[in-house]
């Protein structure tokens, strides 16, 4: 590991110790890691996904009134919702993969 050879197992209770060495710097690293990434990960989607929604809800406020009497109400609700979903959910698996597969 890092150009540090340990030895064989069948050393003894002293080579032994040293890979249990190893895994008590390797677990917590790693967990560590997988906190870091999964934290981006939703922070990064839940602002996207705040940024989406507002700009939506912009369009939307600002739109002229023949607008709403041409396209229903719940057809205005469905997009918000779709799109919400969309961007929560996908981006954030999008987000995580990313970060899987640069690691």
């Amino acid at each position: 590991l890092f150009g540090y050879t340990l030895p064989p197992q069948t050393d003894g209770l002293s080579a032994q110790k040293q890979y249990l060495l190893w895994y008590w710097i390797t677990i917590p690293l790693s967990f560590l890691a997988t906190f870091i990434r999964s934290e981006w990960a939703v922070t990064g989607g839940n602002r996207a996904t705040r940024r989406v929604f507002y700009s939506m809800l912009d369009s939307v406020l600002c739109a002229p009134m023949s607008y709403f009497e041409t396209v229903p109400m719940g057809r205005i609700l469905n997009r918000f919702t779709y799109d919400t979903d969309i961007t929560d959910i996908t981006l954030t698996q999008s987000m995580s993969l990313l970060m899987i597969s640069c690691s």
